[in-house]
């Protein structure tokens, strides 16, 4: 709701201060106003930004002399920072001091004008980590009532509640070893943030001991590779107003992270003494094994190129041709068909959704997939191997059942184990030359999907605004009529061009899954806030030959 503030569109008409307790003294300008509108051509009153007819005029009059609101709207006008901030939200000082301003009535009357500047004010102040812009929102009197106050907080607590989500991911890659530029740490973790933080009321003083745990557990997750900025992020919470509990752990951490480093400075590497000694000049975001390293790689380039570099030719690069593993399979019409309508827009025929939201783990485009496959039509697949191995399964399984997808292991074992790190869902897509099956998995959340010993292709499709009920417009073909059912309706960041241009192909040494139990774990994230990426979370390549898809 846009506040005007009538106090200053009576003086703009008047040319002047107008004394707003003199009744006769507004009459006589209602009447004035009333005058100029009937002179008027289209029965209007234009003045700067206000356009009034005479019903209109009638009303304004008639309710500003009506309660306390007249009274209300010139104390607005008497303070100049607050009237600018109901007029453009932004936030210059304090405001004037009045006893008005903790009036229930007041309250009551300027709570819809103020309560959405003011949580747009505090968020952007936050996202920004503009200090002194949060200190004067919250040093000013919280021009709220009950309801509006319950409304705007709430606003707040899903704000800082993401941003603690996020922390807790970037906690959970630098367990799992993924090396994160300090940069990329610094929006959740700096003394700017934190004397924000300690400017919410004492509604957030729980989530703050929270917050702060989070800060110590950052800390503790990257001070074994660089001391002197894990020993900063924990200090932080030393400096947020959190819980005696919080404030002791962060001592008693602080100390075990002295006595490590103690005993490793005996024992430190080449690279970390190089980066404490360049401390000085080493930029803040590049930790000291990073600079140390950095270092030594220039120095070595350089005896390379001065001193090696000439014993040696330039050999002639070989490259090997991309293989098709699915040229002669039975799944490579329908899987082509399947990603085209995936990757195109506005194919698909517009039904009403109807359908239930999928959960982690469901299958959504295998048993079509693989329905279609078992109608006899295998114009591309004159192989006889593969043709007598779908006519076996067939024959073999039971009435109702589906064979998109290989038997579940409890042990999750031969799977892949995707973790989906975005905020939006992704569908993970399997294809071997004789099954298909997808996995649906939630935002921050992960599945198993199992392979099979032969040649198995991931493509995963990510996107917002699921709807289960779209179906393509077009069937692959005739005699089979599959249609893809169950489109994301927007992309998300560059998810097409993802599933268009990223895929796996993982082969299977059946050899060593024969007695191994371990599964694959990869994680499906976003860099710099505009690509989707793989990432293997180990380094254990035994019984894997893993290519990029074509």
């Amino acid at each position: 709701m846009k506040y005007v503030n009538p106090v200053s569109f009576l003086e703009t008409v008047h040319g002047g201060p107008v004394d707003t307790e003199n009744t006769a003294a507004l009459s006589l300008l209602r009447k004035k106003m009333l005058a100029e509108l009937e002179l008027s051509d289209d029965k209007q009153l234009k003045i700067n930004q206000w356009t009034f007819d005479k019903h209109q005029l009638l009303q304004f009059f008639d309710k500003l002399t009506a309660g306390n609101e007249l009274r209300y709207h010139a104390q607005i006008a008497a303070d100049p920072v607050l009237l600018h901030f109901l007029e453009t939200g932004e936030i210059t000082g304090r405001f004037a001091d009045s006893p008005l301003y903790n009036e229930n009535g007041f309250l009551k009357f300027i709570s819809p004008y103020y309560e959405p500047l003011f949580a747009n004010a505090v968020l952007d102040s936050l996202k920004h980590q503009r200090l002194q812009n949060t200190i004067d929102l919250f040093a000013n009197p919280l021009l709220l009532d009950g309801e509006h106050t319950t409304t705007c907080y709430g606003r707040i607590f899903r704000y800082v509640r993401v941003l603690e989500e996020r922390l807790k991911i970037i906690i959970a890659k630098l367990r799992a070893g993924e090396v994160i530029p300090l940069r990329e740490l610094w929006p959740f973790a700096n003394i700017t943030l934190v004397k924000q933080l300690n400017q919410l009321p004492y509604a957030f003083y729980e989530w703050r001991s929270d917050y702060g745990i989070s800060l110590i557990n950052l800390g503790l997750a990257i001070y074994r590779n660089d001391f002197t900025n894990g020993m900063a992020i924990v200090g932080l919470t030393g400096k947020l107003q959190t819980s005696e509990y919080v404030q002791e752990e962060m001592a008693r951490w602080k100390t075990k992270m002295k006595e490590y480093w103690k005993e490793q400075e005996k024992k430190m590497s080449l690279a970390q003494r190089i980066g404490r000694w360049v401390a000085p000049i080493r930029p803040k975001w590049l930790s000291e094994q990073g600079a140390g390293s950095l270092i030594i790689g220039v120095a070595v380039a350089l005896i390379f190129v001065i001193n090696v570099r000439p014993m040696f030719t330039r050999p002639n690069p070989t490259l090997s041709a991309p293989v098709n593993y699915f040229i002669t399979s039975r799944t490579k019409e329908a899987m082509k068909y399947l990603l085209f309508n995936l990757q195109t827009d506005s194919i698909y025929t517009p039904y009403r959704d109807v359908s239930k939201t999928p959960i982690t783990g469901d299958d959504v485009y295998g048993p079509d997939f693989m329905a279609a496959l078992q109608k006899p039509l295998f114009s591309n697949t004159t192989d006889p191997a593969v043709l007598k191995t779908v006519n076996d399964r067939l024959k073999d399984r039971k009435p109702g059942a589906t064979i998109s997808a290989p038997k579940s292991n409890t042990a999750h074992r031969q799977s892949l184990h995707l973790y989906n790190r975005l905020i939006v869902p992704a569908i993970a897509m399997i294809q071997t030359p004789d099954t298909f099956y997808s996995c649906y998995i939630a935002p921050a959340d992960s599945a198993y999907v199992p392979l099979q010993l032969t040649v198995n292709q991931l493509y995963v499709y990510a996107g917002q605004l699921w709807n289960g009920s779209k179906e393509a417009r077009a069937p692959m073909d005739d005699a089979r009529a599959y249609r893809v059912k169950g489109f994301f309706l927007m992309p998300y960041k560059n998810s097409r061009q993802f599933l268009k241009e990223s895929s796996l192909i993982f082969k299977l040494d059946p050899n060593y899954w024969a007695t191994s139990d371990r599964n694959i774990p990869i994680e499906i994230g976003l860099t710099d806030s505009t690509s989707l990426y793989f990432n293997l979370l180990e380094n254990n390549a035994a019984g894997i030959e893993l290519e990029i898809g074509n």
